[in-house]
């Protein structure tokens, strides 16, 4: 197992993006070897890292776009989901008023 340090691994990451998307012309596989985090393309390739990053705080960090936006869109769904909960809980407690009863109120 080869052992390099992040910036090495970075390095190598990028241009195995490059020969991928120039040399092979596969621009398919070039984006995914991309969107790979630097610790699943090591994983991959079988490389351990000298520095490896901390878990925890930098978990996000090492996610790719792709998961990221995957997330966003999840969270979006839930949100707007709880959203019309909330707006049924809303008028279960308190139901809108008719107009009609407001013009009697009125009159009286």
């Amino acid at each position: 197992m080869k052992r390099l340090t992040r910036k090495q691994l970075e390095s190598r990451k990028a241009k195995a993006v490059r020969f991928t998307r120039d040399v092979r012309d596969d621009p398919d596989r070039a984006d995914e070897i991309e969107d790979e985090s630097l610790d699943e393309y090591a994983e991959r390739r079988h490389i351990r890292l000298l520095n490896p990053r901390q878990k925890g705080a930098t978990a996000m960090a090492t996610q790719t776009r792709r998961e990221l936006l995957n997330r966003i869109t999840e969270l979006e769904e839930q949100n707007d989901s709880l959203q019309a909960r909330l707006d049924d809980i809303a008028d279960l407690v308190a139901p809108p008023e008719d107009e009609d009863t407001d013009e009697d109120e009125d009159q009286d």
